[in-house]
């Protein structure tokens, strides 16, 4: 005999809680019916046989099927929803004889401490409030105040142990205070595992929605650093990926100068890659997003300034220039860390601007300035990448200048420092070739030639 005869009828009325429970469960209506009819095989009655019409009956209609098929049905879809906690009949809007159909059952009480530390009895009551608490909610004459105090126990349940957000906030800053002092190489796998594991915490942990926001910031903060070791070392397809990585995790988190900062990377990547058009397009996206007067925006004003020197439009450098002049002018002339910014920034791009513009006398004065600063910073705020890099803007200027020997022995200098990155060694490659260009014969040039090929990769 099959089940198909075997239902009471009463008024229809869709059964909204099986509904839930085979969405949850991720099931059509004819899948369902042949994991219920394996369950039923199972139990030895094969001839309790259902199909897809007749679940549809249950759920659209209200009839209860008799017998043992709602028990078997709760077994089923305890299955197939992983629960640790067995699902019953009442569970399902399907009460066995003796109970008014119209009357569920209510779920086990979920105590407000039941939860506890222990990570068993955490996910046990997930369990317990994501399914059997929401039965009784469905229908106001049996919603009880206990059910909605398990959602507001299940809003502030967390498998995050207090101090895991507290680590990632406290290596985002220390990455950027020490970033300078430290060899990219080395820098990477360390911040690659901070990153990793902001992740996991965010993706594989249960949180509330204030920890994830932070997970996302700093997951994003993450990422920023990484972008900037990418470029360093030279990695310039993983730049654009990790930037946009912490863009769209800066937005998630509601945290807007992360973007800010991503586009401040992006944008000094770009302009060593040549780009120049790119550059200003990061510059200006992050200035959009920047806090107003933070260091990502004095940042990304003077990033604006350098895009267009280097564009060649001299109208909208002078602008952009004049932006950032007005912050220098209030920014101490030292600050240490990736996320800094000082006067003597400021000073360092205009000679990289100003090289770009064809201005050499107005640059050197600019590059020496910066160097003489940078040589005099005490040891928390010294900046052996800046140094270098206006190391080699002044023998720049020195070969516009026609003084090929002042160029050379500045830039051996800048390939000698302490912290030979990617964009100094780019840089140094730079000027051989135009000091081989335009000096070809000139002894000195040659011998800075071998030394650049001489550097290590």
């Amino acid at each position: 005999m099959t089940v198909s005869g075997e239902h009471t009828k009463r008024k229809k009325q869709a059964n909204v809680a099986l509904k839930y429970w085979i969405d949850r469960a991720g099931q059509s209506y004819g899948k369902l019916a042949i994991h219920l009819n394996h369950t039923t095989a199972a139990h030895g009655h094969p001839e309790l046989v259902t199909d897809r019409s007749r679940i549809g009956h249950w759920v659209n209609d209200g009839e209860i099927p008799q017998g043992l098929m709602p028990q078997y049905l709760a077994e089923t879809l305890t299955r197939l929803c992983g629960l640790p906690t067995p699902l019953t009949p009442a569970d399902l809007g399907l009460a066995p004889r003796g109970h008014s159909p119209n009357t569920p059952f209510a779920p086990p009480p979920v105590a407000p401490d039941e939860a506890g530390d222990d990570q068993t009895k955490r996910r046990t009551a997930l369990a317990l409030i994501g399914g059997t608490a929401l039965t009784p909610l469905m229908s106001t004459g049996h919603a009880s105040a206990q059910t909605v105090r398990a959602y507001t126990q299940h809003a502030t349940t967390t498998e995050l142990s207090p101090g895991d957000i507290e680590q990632l906030d406290l290596a985002v800053h220390h990455l950027g205070a020490t970033y300078s002092a430290q060899p990219p190489n080395e820098l990477w796998p360390v911040a690659a595992a901070h990153r990793h594991q902001a992740f996991v915490f965010l993706h594989e942990r249960r949180h509330t929605l204030d920890e994830g926001r932070a997970l996302a910031r700093h997951s994003g903060m993450l990422s920023v650093v990484l972008a900037w070791l990418a470029h360093d070392l030279g990695k310039g397809d993983l730049v654009d990926a990790l930037c946009e990585d912490a863009w769209v995790h800066g937005k998630q988190a509601g945290a807007k100068e992360v973007g800010a900062w991503a586009e401040d990377a992006r944008c000094t990547h770009k302009l060593y890659a040549g780009h120049p058009l790119d550059a200003l397009t990061a510059a200006t996206r992050g200035l959009a997003v920047a806090p107003k007067d933070g260091n990502a925006a004095v940042r990304l004003s003077a990033q604006v300034a350098r895009a267009n020197a280097l564009l060649g439009n001299r109208g909208a450098y002078r602008a952009a220039a004049a932006t950032s002049h007005r912050h220098q002018a209030r920014l101490p002339l030292h600050a240490g860390g990736l996320y800094a910014v000082d006067a003597v920034r400021i000073t360092s791009y205009d000679a990289t601007s100003l090289r770009w513009l064809g201005d050499a006398d107005r640059a050197r004065t600019a590059a020496q300035q910066a160097i003489d600063y940078y040589r005099t910073a005490p040891q928390p705020h010294q900046a052996p990448t800046r140094l270098a890099i206006a190391q080699l803007d002044l023998a720049h200027a020195h070969v516009a200048l026609r003084d090929p020997e002042a160029a050379v022995d500045t830039a051996r200098q800048a390939i000698t420092g302490t912290r030979l990155v990617n964009s100094v060694k780019a840089r140094a490659q730079e000027l051989d070739m135009t000091l081989r260009r335009r000096f070809p014969t000139h002894p000195a040039v040659g011998e800075f030639a071998e030394e650049v090929r001489a550097l290590p990769a």
